[in-house]
């Protein structure tokens, strides 16, 4: 599988166009990021937040996540 220079989430609603969240491909491995963004996108939307909010901040929380682990 090709990995490009960034990874994108996109999200799918009935009847919408689709959203991309686009961030920068880091070159750190870690496991459980799927179901931290999944946790992260729940944690969001149980404080009331919109979806498409909701998961912008889990994949920016994702991102910073992976970011540390990149430099420790």
């Amino acid at each position: 599988m090709q990995q490009g220079l960034r990874s994108t989430d996109i999200l799918l609603r009935s009847g919408q166009e689709p959203i991309r969240f686009d961030a920068p491909r880091l070159a750190v491995s870690m496991r459980g990021t799927g179901c931290m963004l999944a946790s992260a996108i729940a944690a969001h939307l149980a404080k009331a937040k919109r979806l498409e909010d909701s998961v912008r901040e889990g994949k920016r929380f994702v991102f910073e996540q992976l970011q540390r682990n990149s430099t420790e």
